[in-house]
């Protein structure tokens, strides 16, 4: 599951046409807290995936994280661009998620600092959204 996240926040991040120095921080605080190896992350930063991963096989634990970690990665560059909204739409509905869960998590969750903080509430929250 950890090199497919990456694979995945990384597809996301390169949506807007630039992978910003701080989303590049969270691919590599994640990939460190799953305990994935840096070269395997270098390689997928040298190599980003041009299409959406498969997210079929997810538990709902992992979706949920998934979402979370999603959303969380548009809010890095501290700009929404079109492009990550659709594209993270769209990971959300192969998640199981009405897009709708997207504007309610992006107003609940304010930055990396984040990411223990009040997980049960957003968790809670996205439920409300699945399908």
């Amino acid at each position: 599951m950890s090199q497919k996240l990456i694979r995945t926040l990384l597809h996301l991040a390169q949506a807007d046409g630039d992978i910003s120095g701080s989303e590049l921080a969270l691919i590599y605080k994640i990939a460190m807290e799953k305990n994935l190896p840096m070269f395997e992350v270098e390689q997928l930063i040298r190599n980003p995936p041009s299409e959406q991963e498969e997210l079929d096989e997810l538990t709902k634990e992992e979706r949920f994280e998934y979402i979370y970690t999603l959303i969380l990665m548009m809010k890095m560059d501290a700009k929404l661009d079109h492009r990550e909204e659709a594209l993270c739409a769209s990971y959300a509905e192969s998640l199981g998620y009405d897009v709708k869960v997207i504007p309610e998590l992006l107003e609940m969750i304010s930055s990396d600092d984040q990411l223990s903080d009040n997980k049960q509430a957003l968790k809670k929250a996205a439920q409300k959204f699945l399908k």
